[in-house]
């Protein structure tokens, strides 16, 4: 059975000036373990700090810059192996700015994530693009920046972290999207909110079941996966992030079935 985590970006700023906190939090929402990031502290500082709250590193996040140099990458991938995490999601491609990405960035950039995700194999983490809902936009004659990555990249080494708000978002049916694509599809964002799927704009963000996505059809072709994880995503939350995270946490387990 999957196991469900959380990101930590509802937490906003105090996830990095009181993580200890948030952790504890994380605990008593329900959560077996938390999205991260790398920090610069000893690894053993790291991990005892997990292990002190009970929980696991489901995975690291971070931009695509850091996948661009393989000597970082390598050093911040030591430090999740270490937490026990196998997966490193990106967010973002080679482009000036979030949407503004050109066939050829998407080309240069499945260039960059085929040898980092070659190189952190070596490490036993796997790469995972995580998608926006600007991979989807129309670049001409119907080319989207998804499939370029995708087509200019192995699913051996470029795997995907399926967000299901962004999915939706753009237009998709993420049930169908996780079922194509069920070759990379190893973890998976559960997000949930309101959106233009028509303009492919975002409008809310909310606590799981309080939305407009598809959740329990995304769940069904999530789980013929049998991923390893499934995490909770909010980007911003109108009330307490605690009590946000404990809402999500319980749809998750309970309409869900995570």
């Amino acid at each position: 059975m999957s196991q469900l985590g959380i990101q930590l970006i509802v937490f906003g700023k105090r996830g990095g000036e009181d993580l200890p906190g948030v952790l504890a939090d994380v605990k008593a929402a329900g959560y077996d373990g938390a999205e991260m990031g790398f920090r610069d502290t000893p690894d053993t500082e790291y991990v005892e700090l997990l292990k002190k709250a009970g929980l696991a590193c489901s995975g690291f996040h971070t931009g695509y810059a850091t996948f661009t140099d393989l000597e970082t990458l390598k050093r911040q991938a030591k430090q999740l192996v270490a937490l026990g995490g196998k997966h490193f999601m990106c967010s973002g491609v080679a482009s000036k700015g979030w949407g503004n990405a050109t066939i050829d960035d998407y080309k240069q950039s499945a260039e960059v994530f085929e040898r980092a995700g070659a190189a952190l194999l070596e490490q036993g983490v796997h790469l995972c693009y995580h998608n926006h809902q600007w991979e989807f936009y129309d670049l001409g004659d119907g080319v989207q920046g998804m499939n370029v990555l995708a087509e200019n990249s192995s699913a051996t080494n470029v795997k995907f972290c399926l967000d299901v708000y962004w999915l939706a978002c753009a237009g998709e049916d993420p049930a169908a999207f996780i079922e194509k694509h069920a070759d990379r599809a190893i973890y998976f964002h559960l997000k949930d909110g309101t959106y233009d799927s028509a303009a492919q704009k975002p409008l809310t963000f909310t606590e799981l079941g309080r939305g407009t996505v598809p959740l329990v059809e995304a769940t069904a072709a999530i789980k013929k996966l049998s991923p390893e994880w499934v995490v909770t995503e909010q980007d911003k939350s109108e009330i307490d992030p605690a009590e946000s995270a404990k809402i999500s946490a319980y749809y998750a387990r309970t309409t869900l079935g995570f």
